[in-house]
């Protein structure tokens, strides 16, 4: 898989998940953090404060957007009607997520990405009202040297994201 793959693929996953809040005022942020992974459907979480409130947004693919997009022959038109679930709820202000983010776990995160096809891969957006930025991936961060602040991160990711409800989608036969 080529960088232009991996990016393309990362741009099909952002197209299809929920829509980020923004930060807009003193104190606001937006974290974005996507799982790309080796084998599976793909995983955003995204993470905002808005003033004294903090939510969680996550989309959870219900079968992999990459294959989808490969069998398109990696088109750059958008993939529609990929099912998904989105979950979303507020967070506490003491959930070790925003604890993490608050206290700047992003500008430790490295770059790491490598263009593995059967790798697991991480990309993260992070934005304040102040304007500051970064943008940073990693590819297979739990068996990379001095990947401590992704680690957290996405620990911390995804036992938050099991705070909002989840929406099932099921299909029952209906008998009468």
């Amino acid at each position: 898989m080529t960088s232009n793959n991996l990016f393309g693929w990362e741009r099909q996953v952002s197209m299809n998940a929920a829509r980020p809040d923004l930060p807009h005022g003193p104190g606001c942020w937006a974290l974005r953090l996507f799982h790309l992974p080796a084998d599976g459907p793909e995983t955003v979480w995204d993470f905002s404060a808005a003033f004294d409130c903090h939510a969680v947004s996550v989309t959870r693919f219900l079968e992999s957007l990459r294959e989808r997009w490969e069998r398109t022959g990696c088109s750059s038109e958008p993939i529609r009607g990929t099912p998904r679930e989105i979950s979303q709820a507020e967070l506490p202000s003491r959930e070790p997520i925003v604890r993490e983010i608050e206290k700047g776990i992003v500008w430790g995160c490295r770059q790491g990405l490598e263009c593995w096809r059967v790798a697991d891969h991480y990309f993260l957006w992070f934005r304040n009202a102040d304007g500051a930025s970064r943008v940073a991936a990693i590819t297979d961060p739990f068996s990379q040297p001095h990947a401590e602040s992704w680690q957290r991160l996405i620990n911390r990711a995804i036992g938050s994201g099991l705070v909002p409800p989840r929406r099932f989608v099921a299909n029952f036969a209906v008998a009468t």
